[in-house]
C-alpha cells in the first residue's frame, strides 16, 4: 500500500504578494543561477504568471490519476508541480481539470509533460506552464506520488517550496530560503536600477561592471 500525507507545512501567504513583482531572472541570479527549470517548461499562453506554494505530484507517463488526486488535496493558492516524465504524446491536463482547479482557487500548474485545450485554458486565464502540447488524452489507472519530493524541469521541488513562474521561466525557492532569497532580490533590483541609471548617462557595461580586467586576464587584446 502506498501512503502519502494529505497536507504539509506551507509558508506564509504574504510571500506570494512579496514575490508578485519579482521576475524569475532576478531570482535565478541571486540563487547562483540555480533552481530555474529547463527551457522546456514554458508558459502555454502569453502573459501567464503565478506565485504560490508547491504541491508536488509525480504521475505515470500518459496517466493523470495522481493529478486528479492532487487537485482534490490542494489548498487555495497552491501551485501544482507535476513530474509527468516529460512525456510528449499525451495531454494529461486540460479544460476539465482546469475548471476543477479554478473552483478550488488553485494558483496554477507547472507540468513536465504535455497539456491540451490550450485555447480554452487561455480564455479562462489559468496560469499553465508545460513542456509540450498534445491532443491525445491520458489514462487514469496508474500509481504515482503526491506531496513527496519530485524533479520537475531538472529542478528538485519539495512540498512547501515557493514557485514563481512568468514569461521567462519557472523559479523554485526552497521553503527554508524564502526570506533570504527575497532580501537578496531586493538588493539585486536596487543594484540593477543603478546600472540602468549609469547606462542612461552614457556609460557602457564594460566600464560599469569592470569587465576590462576580465578581458585582459583572458589575454584578449584589441589592435
Amino acid at each position: 500500500m502506498l501512503t502519502f500525507n494529505r497536507t504539509f507545512e506551507r509558508p506564509n501567504k504574504e510571500w506570494n504578494e512579496k514575490f508578485a513583482n519579482i521576475a524569475t531572472p532576478i531570482i535565478g541570479d541571486v540563487m547562483g543561477r540555480q533552481n530555474i527549470m529547463d527551457h522546456r517548461i514554458r508558459p502555454i499562453w502569453t502573459g501567464a504568471r503565478c506565485v504560490g506554494t508547491a504541491l508536488t505530484i509525480m504521475s505515470y507517463p500518459s496517466d493523470n490519476l495522481m493529478i486528479h488526486l492532487g487537485v482534490s488535496l490542494a489548498e487555495e493558492g497552491d501551485i501544482l508541480v507535476v513530474d509527468a516524465g516529460n512525456y510528449p504524446n499525451a495531454g494529461v491536463w486540460g479544460e476539465i481539470l482546469t475548471v476543477n482547479a479554478m473552483q478550488r482557487n488553485i494558483g496554477g500548474i507547472i507540468i513536465d509533460g504535455a497539456v491540451r485545450d490550450i485555447k480554452e485554458i487561455e480564455e479562462l486565464g489559468f496560469p499553465m506552464f508545460a513542456s509540450g502540447i498534445n491532443a491525445r488524452g491520458g489514462y487514469k489507472s496508474n500509481p504515482g506520488t503526491v506531496n513527496m519530493p519530485v524533479s520537475c524541469g531538472g529542478v528538485a521541488v519539495c512540498p512547501g517550496d515557493l514557485i514563481v513562474a512568468d514569461e521567462n521561466g519557472v523559479a523554485v525557492i526552497p521553503k527554508v530560503d524564502i526570506e533570504m532569497v527575497y532580501e537578496m532580490c531586493l538588493t539585486k533590483m536596487k543594484a540593477e536600477q543603478k546600472i540602468m541609471e549609469q547606462l542612461k548617462l552614457g556609460k557602457d557595461t564594460l566600464e560599469i561592471l569592470n569587465l576590462e580586467e576580465s578581458i585582459e586576464k583572458l589575454g584578449i587584446k584589441l589592435v
